[in-house]
């Protein structure tokens, strides 16, 4: 629903006159014809409009829409990335990534798109083609170039981290963190630049690079502070448990792993609890032989 929509859709289901939107006006059809779009609605009468039906601002923009493309792409990325199969909805997303592909200039938020599509979908389906090295090199060049990073920002970030060296990855989380304005921020983009830092530390430990996961890991405790994100807590902790198993071996931090792995299951989350399993094996198989701890039977969260 577009904004007049959305003021309509609450007018009536608070049973309201479209009089009794806007009582304090001298002329009594002003929100009439807003609603029937012959006067375009100003900002300040909108906030007017909602502070006196008491109306919260953040939930009538969870109905109404501004990007119906953005929210589009989105509905058919997710869908596609649970139902692989699916024809219908595999064409309007290629369809979509084929017209992008064409566009020699893109916007951030089509890069952001672009970029999405071919690093989920390019193992899955012939028809994507992966990551270039020059798309990759380029799209990095011009994330270290700014001062200020947006939502799309971050969502590439996260979706190219782990084709950055060391190197880059360091100077562009320099740059990235702490999020400016971070109190401002929406929860979709602090979830992006939250994911980015977990994603990190686990490439860290794959590489078996404890003193880099220990540095991220301190930075990542220091993101959050409204405490909005609980999934990034939960697996920020998990993998602070992991990685002082590497480090030290001792069967608590197994036992704290099993915690959150068994707090996915009975949440419901079998497919990550799965993954977390499968992963943390791979990842403490040295750890378990030199311990003789064949007995766990653990693993890593999946990406955000």
């Amino acid at each position: 629903m577009n904004i007049i929509d959305t003021l309509r859709f609450f007018r009536l289901k608070l049973k309201l006159t479209q009089k009794e939107m806007m009582p304090e006006y001298i002329d009594p059809s002003t929100y009439s014809k807003i609603e029937s779009e012959r006067r375009a609605l100003k900002i300040n009468e909108l906030e007017e409009i909602l502070s006196h039906i008491s109306v919260n601002s953040e939930e009538f923009f969870r109905f109404a829409t501004f990007d119906k493309e953005q929210q589009d792409f989105r509905k058919y990325f997710y869908y596609c990335a649970n139902h692989l199969e699916n024809k219908s909805t595999k064409q309007k997303l290629l369809s979509y990534y084929f017209s992008l592909k064409n566009k020699e200039e893109k916007t951030l938020r089509e890069l952001s798109n672009y970029i999405a599509i071919k690093n989920f979908f390019h193992d899955h389906w012939d028809e994507v083609e992966e990551l270039t090295q020059k798309e990759i090199a380029s799209t990095l060049d011009g994330l270290l170039n700014k001062s200020f990073y947006l939502q799309y920002d971050y969502a590439i970030t996260n979706n190219l981290i782990r084709f950055f060296n060391a190197k880059e990855a360091d100077l562009l989380i320099t740059k990235m963190f702490p999020i400016k304005y971070e109190e401002q921020r929406d929860f979709t983009t602090k979830k992006f630049a939250h994911s980015i830092l977990i994603n990190l530390i686990t490439l860290k430990l794959y590489a078996k690079d404890y003193e880099g996961a220990e540095k991220y890991i301190r930075l990542a405790k220091k993101q959050d502070k409204q405490n909005e994100n609980y999934n990034f807590k939960l697996n920020l902790q998990y993998l602070t448990n992991l990685l002082n198993y590497l480090l030290e071996g001792e069967p608590v931090y197994m036992e704290r792993v099993y915690d959150f792995i068994h707090l996915l299951e009975n949440a419901g989350d079998v497919t990550h609890a799965t993954n977390v399993k499968k992963e943390v094996k791979m990842l403490t198989h040295e750890r378990d032989s030199e311990n003789l701890l064949n007995n766990y039977t653990i693993g890593l969260l999946k990406e955000s």
